[in-house]
C-alpha cells in the first residue's frame, strides 16, 4: 500500500489540496471555489465564514482519504494576515477578516489611519489587513466577541480543529504575518504590542513549522501550517539561493531566500520554514488587475450589444493576441488599482495613450507590463550580493501559467528564460513536503 502525505492550501478564492504518492513521485491535486465569502454593507470589509471553509477542507480530505488509506501526515498553508476569534472552547466566534479587509486603511487620529498611527506609535510597518492592525481596530470599536479567547490565522484554525484541540499554534511564518513580530528573535514584541494598548493573551502561541499539533481521526499526524508565500517557494524552488520566485494568483509576489536576516526598503522580510528568511516583494492586484481588465470588457459588451454570445471565453480572447516588446509604443500601465501595501492611497493609472495605440490589444498587453514591472521593481531594491547569485526565474500561480503572455512579459522584463514549477498547487504541495520533513522522511522528492 503506497504511503501518502497531504497539503492544503486556503487560498482567499480557491481551496487546494494535493495528495502526494510517496513512492512513485506523482501527484494528483483538487482545487474548489473558495465560497466562503460574507456580504457586507462596507465596501471596504472583506470577511470569509471560517466554518465554510473548514468543511471544505473537510470534503477535499474525505475525497483523499477514501482512495488513499495510507496518508502519513497532513501539511496546511494559506491566506496570511488574516484573522479570526475563537473561544476557550476552540470555536470560531467571528468571522474570518482577510488579507484584503481595509479598515485599518479607516480614519483613525486627526489625518493618521489605524494602520499608519501604529506604525508611528511602535515603528513597525503596520498593513491594514495585518491581524494585529485589524484587531486593533475591532479594539477601539468594540467589536472583539466578548468570549474571545485567542486569535489565529484560518489556516491555523483549521489545524487545531482537525487535530481536535481547543488551542491555536501558528509557526514563524504565520506569526510574522500578524504584525509586531521580533524577525530576528522570532518572537511578538510584547512591549509594542502593549504599548498599542492591545492584550498580549490573545496572541497564539508561537511553534516551529514541523511542529506535529495532533492527529486527525486519531492516526494521520497534522503539521503546523506555514504561510503561503513560504509554502509556495517551498512547492517550487529546488535550489534556494539561486532562485527568484514570482508567483501570480489573485495578488502576486516576488520572493528571494536569504540566510541572514536583512532589512529592504519598500520588502518584507519573512522568516522561512527550516531557517533563513525570505525577502518579499509583495502586490496588492497581481492577477486581480487583469481579471479587472477582463470585467471591463464584459461590461463593455454587455452595454452595445444585447447579450454576449454563448461559449464566448473573453479570457482566451485576451490571451490569444500577439506579444509586442517594449520596443513599440504601448499604453503604460501601473497597476497600483488597490493601492500599495504600505500607501493604501496609491491608485494605478495609464499613460501614453496615443491616437495610434489606444487598442484593445495593446491595452492588455500594457497591463500585463504593469503586473510584471511592479514586482521587477521591487526586485531593483534588492542588495547588489544578493541579486548576483540570483538567476533563475521560478513562476507559479494560475494567473500566471494560464497566460502565456504573462510569462513573456516577466522574460522580457528580466531579460532571461522564466520556468514554470513542476507542480500545480504549488503552496499546497509546498505544504505537503513540509508533512514530509515534519515527519522525518527524505525530502529529495523535490529533485
Amino acid at each position: 500500500m503506497n504511503m501518502h502525505f497531504v497539503g492544503i492550501d486556503i487560498g482567499t478564492s480557491s481551496i487546494s489540496g494535493v495528495a502526494y504518492d510517496y513512492e512513485n513521485k506523482e501527484v494528483e491535486s483538487i482545487t474548489r471555489d473558495n465560497d466562503s465569502n460574507l456580504p457586507s454593507a462596507k465596501s471596504w470589509e472583506k470577511i470569509q465564514a471560517p466554518d465554510r471553509i473548514m468543511e471544505q477542507v473537510r470534503e477535499i480530505l474525505a475525497d483523499f482519504s477514501a482512495r488513499y488509506p495510507n496518508i502519513k501526515g497532513i501539511g496546511l498553508t494559506g491566506q496570511m494576515h488574516g484573522i479570526l476569534y475563537v473561544n476557550h472552547e476552540g470555536e470560531a466566534i467571528s468571522p474570518l477578516y482577510t488579507w484584503q479587509d481595509g479598515r485599518g486603511n479607516q480614519s483613525y487620529l486627526e489625518d493618521k489611519t489605524y494602520a499608519s498611527f501604529l506604525s508611528e506609535l511602535t515603528g513597525y510597518d503596520l498593513a491594514s489587513g495585518y491581524g494585529l492592525t485589524t484587531h486593533f481596530f475591532n479594539s477601539i470599536n468594540s467589536l472583539v466577541p466578548r468570549e474571545a479567547k485567542k486569535i489565529c490565522t484560518i489556516m491555523d484554525y483549521v489545524v487545531m480543529k482537525l487535530a481536535n484541540k481547543k488551542t491555536p499554534l501558528t509557526d514563524y511564518s504565520n506569526g510574522a504575518g500578524l504584525g509586531f513580530f521580533d524577525l530576528e528573535k522570532l518572537e511578538f514584541d510584547h512591549a509594542a504590542i502593549e504599548k498599542a494598548g492591545i492584550d498580549c493573551t490573545l496572541l497564539p502561541e508561537l511553534t516551529q513549522s514541523t511542529t506535529c499539533c495532533g492527529y486527525f481521526e486519531d492516526s494521520t499526524s497534522i503539521y503546523s501550517a506555514i504561510g503561503d508565500n513560504q509554502a509556495a517557494f517551498l512547492g517550487s524552488v529546488k535550489d534556494l539561493h539561486k532562485s527568484i520566485h514570482i508567483t501570480v494568483g489573485t495578488s502576486s509576489q516576488i520572493s528571494v531566500y536569504s540566510e541572514h536576516f536583512l532589512n529592504v526598503q519598500t520588502l518584507d522580510t519573512r522568516p522561512f520554514p527550516g531557517g533563513g528568511y525570505l525577502l518579499v516583494g509583495a502586490a496588492l492586484s497581481g492577477g486581480q488587475a487583469f481579471a479587472m481588465l477582463k470585467t471591463f470588457f464584459e461590461k463593455t459588451l454587455k452595454k452595445f450589444t444585447a447579450k454576449i454570445p454563448l461559449g464566448l471565453d473573453i479570457y482566451q480572447i485576451m490571451t490569444d493576441i500577439e506579444y509586442k516588446d517594449n520596443s513599440n509604443d504601448l499604453p503604460i500601465v501601473e497597476t497600483l488599482f488597490n493601492g500599495a501595501r504600505f500607501n493604501s492611497q496609491k491608485r494605478g493609472h495609464i499613460e501614453n495613450i496615443s491616437f495610434d495605440n489606444f487598442t484593445p490589444e495593446n491595452l492588455i498587453l500594457g497591463f500585463l507590463k504593469g503586473i510584471s514591472l511592479e514586482l521587477f521593481n521591487f526586485y531593483q531594491h534588492l542588495p547588489a550580493e544578493i541579486k548576483n547569485e540570483k538567476h533563475i526565474i521560478i513562476g507559479s500561480g494560475n494567473a500566471l501559467k494560464r497566460n502565456p503572455l504573462l510569462c513573456s512579459a516577466f522574460e522580457e522584463q528580466f531579460k532571461t528564460q522564466l520556468i514554470c514549477s513542476n507542480y500545480q498547487e504549488e503552496a499546497a504541495f509546498g505544504a505537503c513536503l513540509n508533512a514530509i520533513i515534519g515527519g522525518g522522511y527524505d525530502l529529495s522528492i523535490n529533485d
